[in-house]
């Protein structure tokens, strides 16, 4: 038997698997010169797309979650100051691991509200309201708290990037109770929204709510 020419032409069929190769090539490579061309503007929108807000803000009652208590904090003064609304709440029992390693019992809701008064608010305008672990539990007790109350609307204060899963959250536990909710947002004084990728606190921020919406999503 004649050996085979190892040199020779390909077969029709390995010609055509190097043509597509190659095509899959040029693809993937198209496609990261678009993406680098274009980063920018999808970053933003990777962002962005985790705000939503509503533009109307006259409610009954502020309701300012916990986390973040300096800028939520400082920014419910202004909220108030607007005439949105004639009283904040403060919610959130967590208790920041620095002021348990001193052994102070200082919630989240007692640190947004120093926040608020420091920042120019009324005392008597900034109640604690130190109730919920997480969305899912501040969001009951916002309803249970508002249906006592009386009150028609209510606005919900969160981070920049929270807003969209908080929005979903409340809305969903708000379903059918008469209250109406709107959203308003905080910006962040760790972190640009419009360049979010280029500090560490934005990197994280992003990173978590995407994955705290995952969950939300397939647990709620």
């Amino acid at each position: 038997m004649a050996p085979s020419d190892a040199t020779g032409p390909l077969s029709p069929r390995k010609r055509g698997i190097s043509k597509r190769m190659v095509r899959l090539l040029l693809s993937l490579g198209a496609l990261v010169i678009v993406v680098w061309v274009f980063r920018i503007t999808i970053l933003q929108r990777i962002g962005s797309f985790l705000i939503r807000t509503d533009a109307t803000c006259k409610a009954d009652a502020l309701y300012v979650l916990g986390g973040a208590p300096l800028d939520r904090g400082s920014f419910s003064s202004r909220v108030l100051d607007e005439g949105c609304v004639p009283v904040a709440y403060f919610t959130g029992e967590n208790v920041p691991q620095s002021f348990k390693a001193e052994g102070r019992s200082v919630t989240e809701a007692d640190l947004g509200r120093s926040a608020a008064i420091r920042a120019g608010a009324d005392p008597a305008r900034v109640l604690p309201f130190p109730y919920g672990t997480s969305t899912w539990e501040e969001a009951a007790g916002v309803l249970r708290h508002a249906r006592n109350k009386g009150f028609d609307t209510v606005l919900v204060l969160t981070t920049d990037f929270h807003t969209r899963r908080v929005g979903k959250v409340f809305h969903q536990r708000f379903e059918d109770s008469g209250i109406t909710v709107l959203v308003r947002a905080a910006p962040s004084s760790e972190y640009d929204p419009a360049a979010w990728w280029t500090s560490e606190e934005g990197l994280l921020m992003v990173n978590n709510e995407y994955v705290k919406s995952l969950y939300y999503a397939i647990t709620y």
